[in-house]
């Protein structure tokens, strides 16, 4: 019964570190902010009209810079992608705490273990005061995801702008063939994998070679820097 106890106090003393919520304020800025934004996404998103005319007035800039008068279209694909990846994740890093949502999952991991093991061994009283808890858990949970959807609003419409101009970038070359890693002679509005549901097109490869690798590499970074800079500030 002792054990049980301080096992209980253990949850209990992590939770303890919780600050208490405080009451928000009725109009914020900020989260009309990220509503306009994921709104202005949505529409993006399903008026080609409206992304084609923002694509068209970023590409004033972005073709000078990386069109290349449309010799080296693979290269402009991997810069384009470069500066969508590169955007994106300033801004999430911009956002996020990752200390805090290490911490987060650290204690969310204990208590899916405690209460496993709760229920594994039968016993049903630290098991009903951990499901109280539950609730206090996911509430945890969604604070630490609420950054991502914020940063997600405002990323998301930078990225379906520079789509658009990439698309009619690749309409405007003399020739949509090229060569890449899985074809000697592909075609960049050809669709990536016919059994897919919704085959996306062949450039769409390209982008992704570019964005996964550089996309891990800069979290990597970021997260060192974050994480370096919070152990700095905590040395006495």
């Amino acid at each position: 019964m002792e054990e049980s106890e301080e096992e209980e106090d253990d949850i209990e003393s992590e939770e303890e570190a919780q600050e208490p919520s405080s009451t928000k304020p009725i109009f914020s800025l900020k989260r009309f902010i990220y509503i306009f934004f994921g709104l202005m996404a949505v529409l993006i998103m399903f008026q080609p009209d409206l992304r084609d005319d923002l694509g068209d007035a970023l590409g004033t800039v972005l073709y000078p810079v990386i069109g290349f008068d449309g010799q080296y279209p693979i290269l402009t694909l991997m810069l384009a992608g470069s500066i969508m990846i590169t955007f994106s994740t300033l801004i999430r890093d911009r956002m996020m705490d990752w200390v805090e949502m290490a911490e987060s999952q650290k204690i969310s991991s204990k208590f899916r273990k405690e209460l496993m093991e709760a229920k594994r061994s039968n016993k049903q009283s630290k098991v009903k005061k951990l499901e109280k808890r539950q609730e206090e858990m996911n509430e945890m949970s969604m604070k630490s995801f609420k950054p991502q959807l914020k940063s997600m609003a405002i990323t998301m419409v930078v990225i379906l702008i520079i789509f658009g101009w990439i698309w009619q970038f690749i309409e405007g070359l003399p020739s949509e063939n090229f060569s890449v890693p899985w074809a000697l002679n592909a075609s960049f509005t050809k669709p990536l994998a016919e059994w897919c549901f919704f085959p996306f097109p062949q450039w769409i490869g390209v982008y992704m070679l570019v964005s996964l690798p550089l996309t891990q590499v800069l979290m990597v970074v970021l997260k060192m820097y974050d994480f370096k800079k919070r152990l700095e500030e905590e040395e006495p």
